[in-house]
């Protein structure tokens, strides 16, 4: 359960972290478009005040010239083309694609109505030169008209500018809290995985300890049996005897063994797989089919470590296929990728020797346990799990009688 909450967490923290850049990137890409649609909002209403403008300037000329015909009866030379530009500049400012944007309806039947004045009455009275008071009062309508207009365009234009001001401010706002929400998950992730790494610490030296204590428990009471045995007066069998010079021999090799795991320097424990292989495949009197890519051969491990692991299960592998005609005894090994976790090193010893039976099976991997109890001088398989789990990996057996055994260790690299 506390492996699976543990799993829980650094999932739900690293699908945290990926949401929370997501969105950080996201309103950075919302901040972009505000920014750019600002930009075509200032662009659009400046264009609708300019041609508001210029149109003014033309109403105010036309004016001006209609006066000087009234009073002089004379037709100004530019009075027609000036006409005929006001109603370009009406009629371009009516039809551009945003003016609905920044020009209300009302304005936009005015508008019309301007056009509409300007050529059915201003025009005809220019192109005939007569009754030059007739279009004076249409063109002082239109120059009102115009000049609210230009001031409601610019109210307008300033109102969706500002709207898209705070809609840029809102993205950037939410652009630095999703950024420091994501450097938050970050420190929280860098001291979940310290806090991780310090529990595997522990758990690496209780389990060096617990395997310490299997290894050489056994051991040391049979030898304190052997010593009472000396108390009385007859001497110990020759059997008893080899038993005890074979189990001091036992701890001695197991001290030896522990004590150069324990004081090893860091930088000299690791070294490739391939080589531990390629020395426990030149020192075995049986052919190992050996089935190791290169990623996987090129994997460090810890040496003293691996080398006795895999030296102990070949060597439970030799004994059960002693007894076959076909004996076959294969180790593969593989790396295992896995999505948002470190990757694993996978390796196989399998046999086809005489298996073990679901009871056998079911204490295999209890402590004290051996069904070679006195004459096995190794690790002894349930010494092996316990050495795994020293290095933060895991060990499965799949056995039956008659189908051989299959272990299978699984180290995070």
């Amino acid at each position: 359960m506390k492996s699976i909450l543990r799993h829980s967490t650094s999932l739900i923290l690293y699908a945290g972290l990926i949401v929370s850049i997501c969105l950080s990137v996201w309103s950075l890409l919302r901040t972009d478009i505000y920014r750019q649609q600002t930009e075509l909002i200032l662009g659009q209403a400046s264009e609708i005040q300019w041609r508001a403008s210029q149109s003014k300037e033309k109403v105010a000329r036309i004016i001006g010239y209609l006066n000087v015909a009234v009073r002089s009866g004379e037709k100004p030379p530019r009075l027609l083309l000036e006409i005929q530009l006001l109603s370009f500049n009406l009629k371009s400012l009516v039809h551009l694609d945003y003016a609905a944007t920044f020009i209300t309806p009302q304005n936009i039947a005015g508008l019309h109505k301007a056009i509409k004045a300007v050529d059915t009455v201003v025009l005809p009275v220019a192109a005939i030169g007569k009754h030059y008071e007739q279009a004076l009062g249409p063109m002082l309508v239109i120059d009102e008209y115009l000049a609210g207009l230009a001031s409601a365009a610019v109210d307008h234009s300033q109102a969706l500018s500002a709207t898209s001001h705070i809609a840029t401010d809102a993205a950037r706002n939410r652009l630095v809290f999703f950024g420091a929400l994501s450097a938050l998950i970050l420190s929280i992730i860098s001291i979940h995985q310290y806090s991780r790494i310090n529990r595997k610490k522990d758990q690496h030296i209780r389990s060096f300890s617990l395997l310490f204590a299997h290894m050489t428990r056994t051991r040391i009471t049979a030898l304190r049996l052997f010593l009472g045995y000396l108390d009385g007066k007859s001497h110990p069998p020759r059997e008893m005897a080899d038993a005890a010079l074979r189990t001091i021999v036992e701890l001695e090799s197991i001290n030896e063994g522990l004590m150069t795991i324990g004081h090893a320097r860091a930088e000299l424990q690791p070294a490739p797989l391939a080589t531990l292989l390629e020395d426990i495949v030149r020192n075995c009197k049986y052919d190992l089919r050996i089935d190791a890519d290169g990623e996987a051969g090129a994997v460090r491990v810890p040496a003293s470590q691996f080398h006795l692991l895999i030296d102990e299960l070949v060597r439970n592998s030799i004994n059960a296929v002693a007894a076959r005609t076909d004996p076959a005894i294969s180790i593969r090994a593989y790396v295992r990728r896995r999505f948002l976790r470190g990757a694993q090193l996978v390796l196989i010893v399998s046999d086809n020797g005489t298996g073990m039976s679901p009871s056998v099976l079911a204490k295999a991997r209890e402590p004290f346990f051996s069904t070679k109890a006195g004459v096995h001088v190794g690790l002894g398989l349930t010494n092996c799990v316990e050495l795994i789990k020293t290095m933060a990996g895991t060990l499965d057996i799949i056995s039956a009688p008659g189908a051989g055994t299959s272990v299978r260790i699984t180290y995070s690299i």
